[in-house]
């Protein structure tokens, strides 16, 4: 993996573990893992083309109160835009539309799921 795309894993991984959850990348959710917690697509943007990016946001209750104000202070976090800065660079994130949905999780009515659209555009050489 080159340096600039390792970059931009890690600057994934300090934004989505920055919610007091883990997070881990989409399909590496370890089996011991409890709930809640994030996991998030890894795409990688160049300057010229933005690119698609999403995350799911998992809780276990019988309401909408926690997961809904997790994924409250990550809209707030991106806002219109954030730039999440690496070394030699950064990456800018932005919401997609519609930013969040909720997605039923068949068999389980605890089990909550919020999916957000996003994209990121690279702001490096």
């Amino acid at each position: 993996m080159n340096d600039r795309i390792s970059k931009i894993v890690a600057a994934l991984y300090t934004f989505f573990s920055g919610f007091g959850l883990p997070a881990y990348p989409e399909d590496t959710v370890p089996d011991e893992a409890q709930l809640p917690y994030i996991t998030y697509s890894i795409s990688i943007p160049d300057w010229e083309n933005p690119t698609s990016l999403y995350a799911n946001v998992y809780y276990r209750s019988a309401s909408f109160a926690g997961i809904s104000a997790k994924v409250g202070e990550i809209d707030e976090a991106i806002g219109p835009g954030a730039v999440i800065p690496f070394e030699d660079g950064a990456i800018w994130l932005y919401k997609g539309t519609p930013f969040a949905q909720f997605m039923p999780m068949a068999g389980d009515p605890n089990l909550k799921r919020m999916y957000l659209n996003m994209s990121i555009q690279a702001i490096t050489e």
